[in-house]
């Protein structure tokens, strides 16, 4: 198409050049023709001119001399003049005749004296006493009556030939001729001189824009011509200069990161797949970095304090490099060319989210990451806040770990995780011997994402009952996943990787949804109703909208809140989270029932205890394995039963197994207790059912014998 385009431009061109060259050329043409043609007239006229004056004159003499001598009858002497005038190149006869035509005299001897010359033009002059003159071809004839006084005594007749003066014509027209095709050569030459000189602005506009159309933009045409071409050129030139400041903050926009300034995904996956395909024996390092609970900023403090601390990585990333002299590459007009490894330049960009990616020389990546390490232990202050993060890196070596782009990205982002798995704030390079593990677990996270897509995820109840009594009061909610390939998986078995891509808050909402419908379902017709806990992760409950969820999800179902119980860890209870204590506040505001779960594993503050006024304590079941057998563990267990009383919260006991647990619970008026045996995780569809069999177990004849 740019071949097509060119052959029009340069054919619109000389189409203009050549119109303009036959205008000139034509109007050059005619105007040497013109002159030409008034030149040979003028020389025409000037040459009948002197043919008459020639005549005249002769004929002037001749009749001078003539009179006196008819009048003297002296012929001779007239016969030696006309003789002479013979001599002239141009006089072809001479002769006199008397009044009656005859002929007296002639210069010729051929002619017949007496003889009567018949010649109308005589006639006329004899009968008119007039000078007749004629023009025949190349001959003129003049015939002069000769006067003696007032008598006409004969006529004179003078025939003159022109052939001479014709030649001097034919000449004049040749060389004015001549003259012309030279004026009209040198007209052809001026012409095309001027055509190319009024035409050679538009063949540079052309060409220029078909160089514009090629994407040469890095150009400018001159031309001084002070008028409308000049007026073009330099509109053209502006043209190019607003199409480049255009082009230069579209490729901006398109390859830098909006929110750090810094190179994009599009841009590093160009330039690292340029680096990896011309520098293939180049050794540098691929670092993948992101922020360590980058989710839990976002979350805890707003998305903007996260993009502040975003902006503040890369600055401190940005600082890192310089620090080490190494030259951050930025999107520019260098883009271009290719990263020069050898001459310390590096590249920093953002991957999205919290995801950077660095391309440094091979021998300073450990050092780097080091430093990186190092800087992100200051604290910062975004928005009156003092957060403190750290990174997790991810290296890998170009050629030693992988040669193409792909597979550099995959394998550095694969040492990340091991970095995370190594337990945060530290790096690691690539290690192919993990890579099967992170592997499964990349590739169970693309699972779990379709689970939540479609729906996969499972509610089963554990159910909960009276130590008095053994009836059951209701169930707490435990997820399992029905896995299409793999069967029900247990939580264990994919809640650790949900946790890590951070995948929680999403599962979490799916499981307070399946609740609340189950207890609304349960509960429907039920003279006492049961109560269903789930536990809810912090991630989920510092979310600012998370109490008005529930409520939302209560209204929609049809079931009162006091059937739902909502439980948390000890260490979530215990954080000094304003939006946490906010959003437990509005859940107790809404008749919801609220739980600390695994009480007893970590480090309660009573005064807080006491202020959240939970109304169930969970006792972990490692709290409970040694009750019936031993003392220490009998002992703890009534401490926390009094403390239970004295906050006026209910006990569960989780994990009982024995009969002398259940025993021991029962004399120590536990209220609650969760128990594996006869009483094991049931899907919720099936909960009802087991309910109308299993209401209360029978443990009687065991009490008894106890």
């Amino acid at each position: 198409m740019l071949t097509t385009m060119k052959t029009w431009h340069n054919s619109a061109t000389f189409g203009l050049k050549r119109k303009l060259w036959l205008i000139f050329f034509a109007m050059t043409t005619l105007f040497v023709a013109t002159v030409v043609l008034l030149n040979v007239q003028t020389q025409v006229q000037l040459v009948e001119q002197r043919a008459q004056l020639r005549a005249a004159h002769l004929t002037e003499l001749s009749s001078a001399v003539s009179i006196p001598a008819l009048s003297e009858g002296n012929m001779r002497e007239l016969r030696i003049f006309f003789s002479e005038l013979y001599e002239q190149d141009d006089v072809e006869r001479i002769l006199i005749v008397d009044n009656d035509a005859r002929m007296i005299v002639s210069g010729s001897q051929a002619d017949e004296r007496g003889a009567t010359v018949l010649d109308p033009l005589l006639t006329e002059a004899l009968g008119t006493g007039e000078i007749q003159a004629r023009t025949a071809g190349t001959e003129m004839l003049v015939a002069a009556p000769l006067r003696d006084g007032d008598q006409v005594i004969g006529a004179l007749q003078l025939e003159l030939c022109q052939k001479a003066m014709l030649g001097e014509v034919r000449t004049v027209w040749q060389n004015n001729v001549l003259l012309g095709i030279i004026f009209i050569l040198l007209g052809s030459w001026l012409s095309n001189l001027l055509a190319r000189r009024l035409t050679g602005p538009l063949t540079n506009l052309t060409e220029a824009t078909r160089k514009a159309a090629q994407g040469d933009l890095d150009q400018s045409i001159s031309v001084r011509s002070n008028d409308e071409l000049e007026g073009l050129a330099n509109s053209f030139n502006r043209m190019l200069e607003t199409i480049r400041e255009s082009l230069a903050e579209i490729h901006r926009v398109a390859y830098e990161d909006k929110l750090t300034g810094i190179p994009n995904r599009a841009w590093l996956n160009r330039h690292l797949e340029r680096l990896a395909t011309e520098a293939s024996q180049t050794a540098f390092a691929v670092m993948f970095l992101d922020l360590d609970r980058f989710k839990h900023v976002n979350d805890t403090h707003g998305h903007h304090v996260g993009d502040l601390l975003l902006r503040e990585f890369a600055s401190r990333l940005r600082t890192a490099m310089l620090e080490l002299g190494l030259k951050p590459r930025t999107v520019g007009s260098r883009d271009g060319q290719l990263i020069n490894i050898a001459e310390r330049e590096g590249v920093l960009a953002r991957l999205g989210g919290d995801e950077f990616t660095m391309i440094v020389p091979a021998d300073v990546a450990e050092r780097l990451a080091e430093r990186i390490m190092l800087a992100l232990d200051k604290p910062v202050l975004l928005d009156g806040r003092r957060i403190t993060t750290s990174t997790s890196v991810g290296i890998a070596l170009h050629p030693e770990h992988a040669s193409c782009r792909e597979n550099l990205l995959k394998a550095a982002d694969i040492a990340m995780y091991q970095a995370k798995s190594a337990g945060r704030r530290t790096y690691a390079y690539y290690d192919h011997s993990n890579f099967a593990q992170l592997q499964a677990n990349l590739d169970m996270e693309e699972d779990l994402n379709r689970a939540i897509h479609e729906d996969e995820f499972e509610l089963y109840l554990q159910p909960q009952f009276l130590v008095g009594s053994n009836a059951v009061i209701g169930a707490e909610a435990l997820i399992r996943w029905q896995h299409p390939t793999r069967g029900l998986l247990s939580p264990g078995d994919f809640l650790p990787v949900a946790a890590s891509a951070g995948l929680m808050p999403i599962i979490g909402q799916i499981m307070l949804r399946k609740t609340i419908q189950a207890t609304a379902r349960i509960n429907a017709g039920r003279k006492d109703p049961l109560t269903l806990a789930v536990n809810i992760a912090i991630e989920e409950l510092d979310q600012e909208g998370f109490a008005d969820a529930v409520a939302r999800m209560l209204k929609f179902y049809g079931a009162p809140a006091s059937t739902l119980e909502i439980e948390i860890t000890e260490g979530t209870a215990m954080e000094e989270n304003a939006r946490v204590i906010q959003q437990v506040a509005m859940l107790r505001g809404l008749g919801v029932q609220l739980a600390i779960d695994d009480f007893g594993m970590g480090y309660s503050n009573l005064a807080r205890l006491k202020e959240l006024a939970f109304e169930t304590l969970k006792i972990d079941r490692t709290l409970v394995e040694g009750l019936g057998s031993d003392p220490a563990s009998e002992a703890l267990f009534v401490t926390i039963l009094e403390l239970a009383e004295a906050i006026e919260a209910r006990v569960v006991a989780e994990g009982v197994e024995t009969d002398a647990q259940r025993v021991f619970l029962r004399d120590s008026a536990c209220h609650a207790y969760q128990v594996y045996l006869g009483g094991r995780p049931i899907p919720a569809s099936r909960f009802q059912d087991w309910i109308a069999q299993n209401g209360v177990l029978d443990y009687a004849a065991k009490d008894e014998a106890a």
